[in-house]
């Protein structure tokens, strides 16, 4: 194994980067229904309906740019191309956000609970106006699909609120409604699970920048006696929709909770276990260690964990990011991660790394003995979480990538020379201070890719290969 050793960080790591806005312009979205289209006639469907709420908006928003706010919301989908978002009565000023012509219709009960009953009564009429009948052959889709032997009949069972689908029975036999979740998430071939444009790769960038910039003012900020929610006001947060609970953890109470949001009362002791976690839609950036300056500075109970957790934690994360590329399964990665780090010591529960979209945790297929392969324009997180008790010590060093082939990296060369330079100086540094070996087909999406401080609170030091 080679060695790991503590080594001085750059001093541009911490240096906040320039975020340059991208919004995606209507073609991608109208691309993308263009692909459902081409499924419903794969599929010889008439309708496809999406649902969406507040915390499931990802697979509507993916289509119309339309993210559920208040309420829940459905997006019917014709084969002959005519599209209808179906909402509440705040949804309907807000549905302006859809980027192409669409019909907007109200539906009474997708309205908040006591507000005025103005749309359509019963949603079987809504299915009636818009061509649903009898012989109709409808796809629904929720937000998750069912595999193996959870359910009886994966493809007539519906993660969907069930009035919705005794409505859709009150028109249309239940034999001809069809579960397509797995057509939109499955891997590897749904439609949301690849990184078609150059445009998608740039906002990305953009998101992940304004990330690593959250992380970068936190980090710089922490200091022993600061409390969990002042360390959080100093994010400088955006405002930006989040996919996520942003997370700042201190202590062995907060930390061994894992999701817990930040409190007023909890403050950082010197030497103790901490975390934070933050995201934007795209992009999520993790960061669980140590609140020390230097291995002095460790709780005694801890100090051993720097030899025999930490570093043998940093080389799981760049033996990832050395094997993943185009063409490499899951069920590799997943074992050579489990190699380093699959024992009881390190409690690694969790698949290492998953997709991400909007949503943070959109699907995984680096599992035990997976052969599915990681293609071009997969959009993914190096996601490692393992914890160990009496006494409780956790590592998390988490960040967004970007598999891309030969052809897709030559597009975004072309489109977005400036994003293609930062990705290129990015690689360079991975390569040639942490040493990690990666593949031309990883994109690092931010500058902190791979950067584990073995002292959070000393941003001068980190882990690299010698």
């Amino acid at each position: 194994m080679r060695k790991v050793t503590i080594s001085n960080c750059p001093k541009s790591i911490f240096e906040e980067q320039k975020e340059v806005p991208v919004e995606l312009s209507s073609s991608v979205y109208i691309e993308r229904v263009n692909e459902l289209i081409a499924l419903m006639n794969e599929k010889l469907i008439d309708f496809l309906i999406i649902y969406g709420d507040r915390e499931h908006f990802a697979n509507i928003e993916y289509f119309t740019k339309y993210d559920c706010r208040f309420e829940e919301a459905l997006f019917i989908l014709s084969n002959d191309g005519k599209k209808y978002i179906v909402v509440g009565n705040e949804g309907q000023s807000y549905s302006k956000v859809v980027p192409y012509d669409i019909v907007v219709l109200r539906y009474n009960h997708f309205s908040l609970q006591g507000q005025p009953r103005l749309g359509i009564q019963k949603l079987r009429e809504l299915f009636l106006l818009i061509g649903v009948n009898t012989k109709s052959k409808i796809g629904l889709t929720g937000y998750k699909y069912f595999e193996g032997n959870e359910v009886d009949d994966a493809d007539h069972c519906f993660d969907v609120p069930e009035y919705i689908v005794k409505e859709l029975y009150k028109v249309v036999n239940k034999d001809q409604v069809y579960n397509l979740t797995k057509n939109l998430t499955g891997l590897p071939r749904g439609i949301r699970m690849t990184v078609r444009t150059t445009e998608e790769i740039a906002l990305i960038d953009y998101q992940a920048t304004k990330v690593a910039n959250v992380m970068r003012r936190l980090i710089k900020s922490l200091a022993v006696g600061i409390s969990e929610t002042e360390l959080s006001k100093k994010s400088m947060d955006d405002f930006s929709p989040n996919p996520m609970s942003p997370m700042v953890n201190f202590g062995a109470g907060s930390v061994s909770m894992g999701l817990k949001s930040p409190r007023p009362f909890v403050t950082l002791s010197m030497g103790d276990v901490m975390g934070l976690c933050y995201a934007q839609r795209g992009s999520l950036c993790c960061r669980v260690g140590l609140a020390a300056t230097d291995e002095s500075s460790i709780l005694p109970e801890l100090r051993t964990t720097i030899e025999d957790f930490y570093k043998v934690y940093w080389t799981a994360i760049a033996t990832w990011y050395e094997t993943i590329k185009v063409g490499c399964t899951g069920g590799e990665l997943f074992s050579k991660i489990h190699s380093l780090i699959g024992g009881a010591d390190f409690g690694l529960g969790l698949n290492p790394g998953h997709y991400i979209a909007t949503d943070e945790w959109v699907n995984s297929s680096i599992y035990k003995d997976s052969t599915i392969k990681i293609h071009s324009g997969s959009h993914i997180q190096c996601d490692m979480i393992v914890s160990r008790e009496n006494p409780v010590v956790s590592a998390i060093c988490e960040d967004t990538v970007i598999i891309a082939d030969e052809k897709l990296r030559q597009s975004l060369k072309k489109d977005y020379p400036e994003v293609f330079k930062k990705i290129l100086i990015r690689q360079k540094f991975m390569r040639e201070v942490l040493k990690i070996n990666i593949s031309d087909d990883v994109l690092p999406m931010s500058e902190l890719n791979g950067v584990m401080l073995p002292f959070m609170l000393n941003n001068k030091l980190l882990f690299a290969y010698e």
